[in-house]
């Protein structure tokens, strides 16, 4: 299925897989390295603004806003 510039289908299996890849890194990153300096909430929210603004780059047609 596609919507723009988007392939639906092949994006949403993508990023299923890359988010749970990355929250499995995450997660054992974590767990392994007690020292590690962790994000705090600020960063998390600056880590999401910037992933809009990518995404906003990447398709710019496609009007995504943070909801």
């Amino acid at each position: 299925m596609q919507i723009g510039d988007i392939n639906v289908v092949e994006s949403i299996i993508n990023t299923e897989i890359r988010l749970a890849v990355l929250e499995r890194a995450f997660d054992f990153v974590l767990s392994n390295n007690y020292s590690l300096t962790k994000p705090n909430q600020q960063d998390i929210e600056n880590f999401r603004k910037q992933a809009l603004k990518d995404l906003q780059t990447r398709y710019p047609n496609m009007g995504i806003q943070a909801k």
